[in-house]
């Protein structure tokens, strides 16, 4: 039986929330640990996605608050910028009062300065909502980290359950990098190479979300370690490293993680989501709601095929008028079981 929109944007919601919490929880978040994953984590694109979906579920949100107060010295400022501005994440705002919150007593002042570049709302509004999209009502003073940026939310309490992160699961391999290497595009290029034969600069650039000419001065000085192998092709220069030698060293068991380019795939989601939460989206009729989540769907095809999910969408061009509402809904159905 066909579901309503209605009913497919609560399973959405369900299954998002589901896997926030097992992706956090892999990182180390007090929590329900999910099936066993080997593709490594973004933690920046984490926490921008988290940012827009999290709102709906308060305990998720504060939970991950509690794991960056034990790790947020391993969360690049600088990845995030440039994902939100690149992603267009709607996640930014939210990201200020998180940053003001974790600038509040610590020797980090890169929370302080991301604080900083963040203005607050036009118009102030709820933070939390709850499973049916109803804000939830503060009842005692607001956090005043929220409130400045002109959320209104209740009062923290954070738990400290969280733990760090556990260097050796494969999914985690970013942040064991940066641990060991210190926060800097090294770190993103290893964790690329390792899931690639060989690539170009430009092309790791592109998918681990830094600048072209950082990444290509990078690999250039990594190239003079003798670690780091250079492959010709013609005029196309391609880096490639040892993976065996590699993993040994980060004990790290064969196989080795999968590389997933989540930040794209976290914008289309994000974009179906937040059309999904339009009320005057519900109210429309079927061949208009059709109409909009065909444009939709168009304009998300290629960050979702980009980031390495391994699932074709249907092809819209082949389903007339409102017959593609229960395509939309079967496809965005099987994606997010990919997750």
């Amino acid at each position: 039986m066909d579901l309503s929109l209605k009913t497919f944007k609560q399973r959405y919601q369900e299954r998002l929330l589901k896997f926030l919490w097992e992706q956090w929880s892999a990182l180390g978040v007090a929590g329900e640990i999910g099936a066993e994953d080997n593709r490594i984590i973004d933690p920046e694109a984490l926490l921008l996605f988290t940012c827009v979906v999290g709102r709906h579920d308060p305990r998720l949100f504060d939970e991950v608050l509690d794991w960056l107060q034990e790790n947020g010295q391993f969360i690049s400022v600088t990845r995030l910028k440039r994902i939100a501005q690149k992603e267009s994440s709607k996640g930014i705002r939210s990201l200020g009062a998180i940053a003001a919150l974790l600038a509040k007593g610590t020797e980090m002042p890169k929370w302080k300065q991301l604080a900083e570049t963040i203005g607050p709302l036009d118009q102030p509004e709820p933070f939390f909502y709850n499973e049916a999209g109803e804000p939830i009502a503060v009842l005692r003073e607001p956090e005043p980290h929220f409130a400045r940026f002109g959320y209104h939310r209740g009062p923290l309490r954070l738990r400290g359950y969280s733990q760090k992160f556990q260097p050796t699961e494969r999914t985690n391999l970013v942040l064991q990098l940066r641990a060991l290497l210190g926060m800097n595009v090294r770190c993103e290029i290893v964790a690329y190479l390792l899931t690639h034969e060989a690539a170009h600069p430009s092309q790791i650039a592109r998918e681990v979300y830094y600048f072209d000419r950082g990444v290509q001065s990078t690999l250039v000085d990594m190239l003079a370690s003798g670690i780091v192998q250079l492959q010709t092709f013609g005029r196309e220069k391609r880096y490639g490293l040892k993976r065996e030698l590699w993993l040994t060293l980060l004990s790290q068991a064969e196989p080795a993680p999968k590389w997933m380019t989540w930040p794209p795939l976290f914008s289309a989601l994000e974009r179906v989501w937040l059309r999904l939460n339009d009320p005057k989206l519900l109210e429309l009729d079927p061949l208009l709601q059709s109409s909009e989540l065909r444009q939709l769907m168009v304009e998300n095809r290629p960050s979702i095929e980009r980031a390495g999910l391994g699932m074709d969408l249907s092809d819209d061009r082949q389903f007339l008028g409102e017959s593609y509402l229960p395509v939309f809904i079967a496809d965005m159905t099987r994606l997010v079981q990919k997750l």
